[in-house]
């Protein structure tokens, strides 16, 4: 599969992939232009490309994620699933276990793209949610035990994700400072402090006004003034845990 995301101002991305052992420098740089085109909004170092991935390769990925054997586990309602292993309460560290050889493509392509996961590094975790129409995930953080970037890869169905200052107290309400518009096959990147001192997320609404969202304007021109999800939405949230081991099995 080739995901090489379409640049604003050419039809393919030519960014190399990162040579180990080498300074990264140069290659940071050239990532750093080639995705600060597509930055949004005020926050820092949010980015949103829209049609991240073709139709087709969206196909593929909704034909692996509905043929799987691997099991949900239900949160809040929403149903959810680990690749890469799972975290361990006590050592904080990543238990691995191997990717599905079907999303190492995506993931590898990512690194090159965004280096959202430090430079060189790819992404050891991914978490699958699936949303039915209506249903939203709560203001979160994702927290310290993963480096600070993410990659949001939307599929199926949109949404509007909304970014909130954290509180001067935990728990306390905070000032909202973006929205941004999901729309299928579209990547959301956010990293530095827009992670460390915003929670995200999604209200639990069937519609989803888009009038002061931030890229509206790279939204098509008949989507009016609201998003309606009338199917499933997964997105795939992309990360790199700091600490990890591999899982022995005995």
């Amino acid at each position: 599969m080739d995901w090489v995301p379409l640049p604003k101002e050419t039809s393919r991305s030519t960014l190399p992939a990162p040579t180990r052992g080498k300074d990264h420098s140069l290659l940071i740089y050239k990532h750093w232009c080639m995705l600060n085109q597509w930055r949004v909004g005020t926050l820092p170092e949010v980015h949103y490309i829209p049609a991240y991935i073709s139709e087709e390769d969206e196909r593929r990925l909704l034909d692996r994620i509905s043929s799987s054997k691997a099991p949900w586990t239900e949160v809040s309602g929403r149903r959810l699933r680990n690749y890469g292993g799972t975290i361990h309460d006590k050592s904080q560290a990543l238990l691995q276990t191997p990717m599905p050889a079907w999303l190492v493509p995506l993931l590898q392509q990512l690194a090159r793209d965004t280096q959202a996961f430090g430079p060189g590094k790819e992404p050891n975790h991914v978490l699958l949610n699936a949303y039915m129409p209506g249903q939203g995930i709560m203001a979160h953080q994702d927290g310290p035990l993963y480096h600070p970037g993410a990659c949001i890869v939307s599929l199926s169905s949109p949404t509007v994700m909304h970014f909130t200052r954290k509180g001067p107290n935990p728990g306390s309400p905070g000032v909202k400072e973006l929205s941004v518009a999901l729309m299928p096959r579209s990547l959301l990147v956010f990293s530095a402090e827009a992670y460390t001192d915003c929670l995200h997320g999604i209200d639990p609404d069937s519609n989803h006004p888009v009038e002061a969202v931030c890229n509206r304007e790279t939204l098509a021109s008949d989507v009016g003034h609201e998003l309606v999800p009338r199917e499933e939405r997964y997105s795939l949230t992309i990360r790199r845990v700091l600490k990890s081991r591999a899982l022995i099995k005995r």
